[in-house]
């Protein structure tokens, strides 16, 4: 028997159990976020994954029929959150070297508030879970950061190499100092170092 409240007509956007959904869905993406980056695809079953997650496993995969489904899922939606913050650091028109500083220290600042999906992104990057289709989609998000890119290359700014080789370079920099700068306790030399960091990164780049 479906859950009812009171006047409602049942099966509709407004029963408890659509309620609940996106807590449920989220809290799967959550745990097995934690669960990927600490042991691996094949190291977490999805009886584990469920139970982090609070939840039974026939829940699970009422979201997710499989777990390529599931880690396709995770991949696609830290990407999206990962590419929104660049695009919110970068803001809109102005001098391009500025939204690139923008963009950057945005990212890192997330990226140290967030080091799991950092992992997670670096881990999964090139594996063979995540298939093509995923990982173009997963890049699609960053296009506007290899157009800025350009854009530097075009004005002499930045060095004349390839800007998928810079943007490669960049990214890689960001996630070593993220994970490096979050190893950190002391918070002033954390930041220190996220400014060493990023002066290095960005001095790679220039002419």
């Amino acid at each position: 028997m479906k859950d009812r409240r009171p006047g409602d007509g049942g099966g509709g956007p407004g029963t408890a159990m659509d309620e609940h959904q996106p807590d449920k869905r989220t809290a799967i993406l959550n745990a097995s976020l934690i669960l990927f980056t600490e042991r691996g695809f094949h190291g977490t079953p999805t009886s584990m994954i469920a139970r982090e997650a609070g939840i039974a496993t026939g829940t699970l995969f009422h979201y997710f029929k499989t777990k390529e489904e599931l880690i396709t899922a995770l991949y696609l939606s830290v990407k999206k959150e990962a590419g929104a913050v660049l695009r919110s650091g970068a803001g809109e028109g102005g001098d391009w070297e500025e939204r690139l500083d923008g963009a950057g220290r945005a990212y890192i600042e997330w990226g140290l508030e967030n080091p799991e999906k950092v992992r997670f992104m670096q881990q999964f990057c090139y594996s063979p879970f995540v298939s093509k289709e995923t990982h173009e989609e997963g890049i699609s998000h960053f296009l506007f950061f290899y157009d800025l890119i350009a854009e530097g290359i075009r004005a002499g700014r930045i060095k004349d190499y390839p800007p998928v080789l810079v943007l490669s370079t960049i990214s890689q920099g960001f996630v070593a100092t993220i994970l490096r700068a979050s190893a950190e306790p002391d918070p002033e030399k954390q930041k220190e170092m996220v400014a060493m960091s990023t002066d290095l990164i960005m001095h790679g780049i220039f002419r």
